[in-house]
């Protein structure tokens, strides 16, 4: 399971925040927790290295179509075609320090390092300042989070 993150800017720092909370938690022994708040293209070596059979992504993304602390939950698999434009794009901005859940998903699928099974629990955010702490809505998703993914991962 990776967290992505934004360091000290508020609620885009979910992931990170998210991972220090659940570390403290017990996981079944094939649960890794990894910190991947770094260029895409570093994530994508870092995955074909360990190789995981399932992967859980947890991160804040920016959509502007539902409220501050929405949870959305969905498949990889089930995104849309990956456009080559895009790629080239997101990893033009990764490689010029771009860090970013979208970033990070479209490279690592378009290289193949991403299992068949990955899922995204990311949650939108209301504050992104510079600033460490959630907003009230990120905050109160939290706890639900970590209760979605526990359930996925049989803890």
């Amino acid at each position: 399971m990776a967290g992505i993150g934004l360091p000290f800017l508020r609620d885009l720092d979910f992931g990170m925040n998210w991972l220090a909370r659940a570390a403290e938690l017990t996981w079944p022994e094939n649960v890794v927790l990894e910190d991947m708040s770094y260029a895409a293209h570093r994530a994508m070596h870092r995955l074909q290295e360990i190789i995981p059979s399932k992967l859980i992504l947890v991160a804040c993304m920016p959509r502007g179509v539902d409220p501050a602390g929405t949870i959305r939950r969905y498949h990889v698999r089930d995104l849309p075609p990956l456009d080559l434009v895009e790629v080239h794009e997101r990893l033009t901005e990764a490689v010029g320090g771009i860090v970013d859940l979208d970033h990070t998903i479209c490279v690592c699928r378009y290289w193949n390092a991403l299992p068949y099974d990955t899922q995204v629990f990311e949650v939108e955010p209301a504050e992104s300042n510079f600033g460490l702490g959630f907003s009230e809505p990120v905050e109160a998703a939290v706890e639900r989070v970590i209760q979605m993914v526990r359930a996925e991962v049989g803890a």
